[in-house]
């Protein structure tokens, strides 16, 4: 249990440093919203905890099975239109990376159930396509540890993956306004670098997916 312990914990740590998670989380400290960044902490963990649950102890195995017996053309064309879509949301991603964001924030994370919203959605809206997730997941259900066991690991996994979010709350209350007045500096800047890092991963991402459906097609 140890290996498998140890893998899910390097998975989501890995999992947690994720632009779309963070980039909010920065805006709400620069904006001296510390109590609405506990609620969007919240939000973010509740949400995906609850999908990793559900597929843990729900269809999670028979999925999984699923997925291990899809070969030929219908692998492919998954693997197809899952690039396109990927590709497709990188380029938006691309074309909207210098829109500024925070007025339109500022008007609707007026307090800590909108900022809880804004977490819970983010994740909601990730969820289908958290492929590290859901190797995790996948890792947990191959070693067929008992299910108190297997719900421990996976809220380890998702107190991991929210830990930037826990350090950078905890930053901003212990160092107040310096933290604020250092966030708000860095901020946009951030926010503009991590949407092009954002959009180059899913971008890489597509292309190889696309890649691989494409000629697993052509060879077919």
């Amino acid at each position: 249990m140890l290996g498998v312990t140890l893998l899910v914990a390097s998975i989501g740590l890995a999992d947690s440093i994720n632009p779309s998670t963070l980039i909010p989380a920065l805006w709400l400290v620069s904006s001296s919203r510390d109590r609405r960044l506990a609620s969007y902490t919240l939000g973010v963990f509740a949400v995906y905890l609850t999908g990793g649950l559900i597929l843990l102890l729900g269809p999670g195995p028979r999925l999984i099975a699923l997925l291990h017996h899809l070969h030929g053309p219908v692998e492919h064309g998954l693997q197809a239109s899952g690039g396109v879509l990927a590709l497709a949301l990188a380029l938006t991603l691309w074309r909207s990376r210098k829109k500024a964001d925070g007025q339109t924030r500022a008007r609707h994370l007026r307090t800590p159930a909108s900022a809880f919203a804004l977490g819970a959605t983010i994740m909601a809206i990730e969820l289908p396509t958290a492929f590290m997730y859901f190797g995790a997941i996948s890792a947990i259900l191959a070693a067929h540890p008992a299910t108190p066991l297997e719900i421990a690991l996976l809220v380890a996994y998702n107190a991991l993956f929210v830990a930037p979010l826990v350090v950078l709350l905890a930053a901003a209350r212990i160092a107040g306004a310096r933290t604020e007045r250092w966030v708000a500096t860095a901020s946009g800047r951030v926010r503009y670098l991590g949407r092009i890092a954002l959009t180059g991963v899913i971008g890489a991402a597509g292309a190889t997916l696309l890649a691989f459906g494409v000629t697993g097609l052509l060879v077919v």
